[in-house]
C-alpha cells in the first residue's frame, strides 16, 4: 500500500491570494452599494439642527438660563481683546457678509459648470443663500432680541440679534462649498484642504462676531445651526435626486420574473 504524502497549506504572509477573503470594504463602497445611506443620514442631521435651532430660540425668547450664560461669555471676551485680534477678526467678519456670499455664490458655481459641466451646485448655492437669507430675516423678527448690551460693539451694526446672519450665510456657503470639495476634488490632500478651510471659515465667521460684540454666542450657535441645516438639508434631496433612478430600476428588477 503507498504511502500517503501530507502536504502543508501554503504559509500566509498577508497578501490576498486567490480564493482567499476580499479586502474589506470602505466607506466609498458602502455608499456605493447603499446610495440611500447618505440621504437618510443628512436628512436625520438637518432635522437634529431644526430641533436645536428651536431650543434655542425658545430659550432666548423667554429668557431662559442661556441670556446669563451669553452674559458671562461676553465679559471673558474682553478679556481676549487686543489691536491685533481686533483688527484681523474685522476683516474675518466680512466672509459671512451677504455682499462677500453672494458673489462668492455665484462665481464659484458658475465655475464648477463650466468647468465640471455641472449647473446643479450653482442652483444650489443660490437656494442655499436665499433660503438662508429669507430664514434669518424672518428669525430675526420674530424673537426681536436685541444686540449685547454687555460690551461695546466694536463695529457699528444695526437690526436685531438672534440668530446671527453672518454666522449664518457663513455656515451654508462654506460648509456646501466643503462637501462640493468632497465630491468633485480628486485628491484626498485636496479633499482635506476643502474640508479644514469650509471649517475654520465657519468658525472665525462665528468667533469674530462676539469678539467684536455685536452677536451674543447662542446667536452665533444658532446662526450656524440654521445655516448648516438648510445646507445639509439642499445637499440631501440633491442626492436623492441623483440615486432615485438608480433605486426604482433596483427595486423594478427584483420584482421581474427570471
Amino acid at each position: 500500500m503507498a504511502a500517503v504524502s501530507h502536504q502543508e497549506p501554503p504559509e500566509q504572509d498577508g497578501r490576498p491570494t486567490d480564493g482567499g477573503e476580499p479586502e474589506p470594504a470602505g466607506l466609498r463602497e458602502l455608499v456605493a452599494a447603499y446610495p440611500w445611506l447618505p440621504v437618510a443620514f443628512g436628512l436625520l442631521l438637518s432635522a437634529l439642527g431644526v430641533w436645536a435651532f428651536a431650543e434655542l430660540a425658545e430659550e432666548v425668547y423667554r429668557g431662559g438660563p442661556v441670556i446669563r450664560v451669553d452674559e458671562h461669555l461676553l465679559r471673558v471676551s474682553l478679556e481676549l481683546r487686543s489691536g491685533a485680534l481686533v483688527g484681523a477678526l474685522s476683516v474675518l467678519t466680512w466672509l459671512g457678509d451677504v455682499l462677500v456670499v453672494l458673489p462668492v455664490s455665484l462665481v464659484l458655481g458658475v465655475l464648477i459648470g463650466v468647468l465640471r459641466h455641472r449647473w446643479g451646485p450653482l442652483l444650489l448655492l443660490a437656494l442655499s443663500s436665499a433660503g438662508t437669507g429669507l430664514a434669518v430675516y424672518l428669525f430675526k423678527i420674530m424673537i426681536a432680541r436685541p444686540r449685547p448690551r454687555v460690551v461695546d460693539a466694536l463695529v457699528l451694526e444695526d437690526g436685531f440679534g438672534f440668530p446671527s446672519g453672518h454666522s449664518a450665510h457663513a455656515a451654508a456657503l462654506y460648509l456646501m462649498l466643503g462637501a462640493f470639495g468632497l465630491r468633485l476634488l480628486s485628491t484626498r490632500w485636496a479633499r482635506t484642504a476643502a474640508v479644514t478651510a469650509a471649517v475654520l471659515a465657519v468658525v472665525l465667521t462665528g468667533f469674530s462676531r462676539v469678539m467684536l460684540g455685536v452677536h451674543s454666542p447662542t446667536d452665533v450657535l444658532a446662526g450656524w445651526t440654521l445655516g448648516a441645516s438648510w445646507s445639509v438639508l439642499l445637499l440631501s434631496l440633491w442626492l436623492s435626486g441623483e440615486h432615485l433612478p438608480r433605486v426604482i430600476n433596483t427595486l423594478v428588477a427584483r420584482k421581474r420574473p427570471g
